[in-house]
């Protein structure tokens, strides 16, 4: 606020001295030039011009010490032309700065007029750089939010992937109990056919030792001696057919058992991975969710920065615009104030010229008096002045 008061005093400071400062027109520089000299003045004077540096009274005293001859007298016309001449260049100098301070000075009373529109801009650019600040701080605060949601959600989903990895190592496990389960089953499998032919094999010596049973109690009448040792094989042979039947029921009764168990847990294998692919696939999709959700909030932040980097960007530019203007309107002040400064300091010179030229006037027209009181005709100088008067 400081330095958007400064220029503001420096433009009521030179409003109010617009009127005290504003210099002459070329006309009213024109009329402060002093009046054209009679050439018979001229003539009659012998006052040679001021050299720079001497001053005037010493200018006329080394006048009225020399006597007067033509040849001073031309020398004083020159001397009297060039100061004409170096005040019509100071007065032609003078006029082109008047017109320059004027130029300048409508500048300066546009750029015053311009000046409290682009300060009254930025003010509105201010207010709307507060507004966005503010709706970032509200946005920022959603991120946040959002942030906290979603570390909120992040162990949900670390837990549930710590819960699929269990579950699939679970499942992992009891696919391979099973695969052994049915490994053992084709193992115990084999040695039930293998009992189940020896069983067969059993019925087909027992059929055999049937037949020859058969054969032997036709020929018992005729073999009476053997009897002992058949009925001897013959018991051994039940013994054996007892306990392949028993040992075959029992093989029996370990199937069963054996498949019972293996349909038990087949349904429970299958029952826990329904259960899991049903988790699975909830997890996933929670999973998904959150990941849209991540990335939604992800371009809402990136969208936000981009915004914000604009507004960034534009709120430097205005600055910069703000501070060229400043610098234009102080370096167009301490323009105003040289030539201000310039303006006087001429002025001064062309009052000390003035005051010189009038000094050698006063000298010449004294100088002419004494020596037209001096001369023998000086009484009949006025009436030949009166007769070509009359004649003109």
């Amino acid at each position: 606020m400081g330095r958007q008061n400064a220029p503001g005093n420096e433009r009521s400071e030179l409003s109010s001295d617009h009127g005290d400062m504003r210099m002459p027109r070329a006309l009213d520089v024109a009329a402060l030039a002093p009046p054209a000299l009679d050439p018979s003045d001229l003539a009659s004077s012998a006052v040679p011009a001021n050299e720079p540096g001497t001053p005037p009274a010493a200018a006329i005293q080394s006048t009225f010490a020399k006597p007067s001859s033509s040849h001073e007298v031309g020398e004083l016309m020159a001397a009297i032309s060039d100061q004409s001449n170096d005040l019509q260049t100071e007065f032609a100098k003078i006029s082109n700065w008047s017109v320059q301070l004027d130029l300048l000075m409508t500048r300066t009373a546009t750029m015053q007029q311009i000046l409290p529109k682009f300060i009254e801009n930025s003010q509105d650019q201010a207010a709307q750089i507060e507004e966005l600040s503010a709706a970032c701080s509200r946005q920022d605060r959603e991120i946040a939010g959002l942030q906290t949601e979603l570390g909120h959600y992040r162990p949900l989903a670390m837990r549930y992937e710590e819960d699929l990895h269990r579950t699939r190592a679970a499942l992992d496990q009891a696919q391979t109990s099973l695969a052994c389960l049915e490994a053992e089953h084709v193992k115990v499998q084999g040695e039930a056919n293998g009992l189940l032919q020896k069983l067969s094999n059993t019925d087909s010596r027992v059929q055999r030792l049937s037949e020859e049973r058969q054969v032997v109690e036709q020929k018992l009448l005729e073999q009476s001696a053997t009897m002992q040792r058949l009925s001897r094989e013959v018991a051994i042979l039940r013994s054996d057919l007892v306990a392949a039947s028993g040992e075959n029921q029992r093989l029996q009764r370990d199937i069963a058992a054996l498949a019972d168990k293996m349909s038990s847990e087949r349904e429970a294998a299958n029952e826990a991975a329904s259960q899991a692919q049903a988790r699975i696939v909830a997890a996933l999709q929670t999973i998904k969710e959150m990941e849209a959700q991540a990335a939604a909030a992800a371009e809402r932040e990136r969208r936000l920065a981009d915004d914000l980097s604009q507004r960034d960007r534009r709120v430097y530019d205005l600055e910069i615009k703000l501070s060229a203007l400043q610098s234009k309107a102080d370096f167009l002040t301490g323009v105003n104030q040289q030539l201000r400064d310039d303006l006087r300091h001429h002025i001064d010179h062309v009052g000390t010229l003035e005051h010189s030229n009038r000094q050698l006037i006063d000298a010449m027209s004294r100088k002419r008096d004494a020596a037209e009181a001096a001369s023998p005709d000086a009484h009949e100088a006025p009436r030949k002045r009166r007769a070509v008067g009359e004649k003109d």
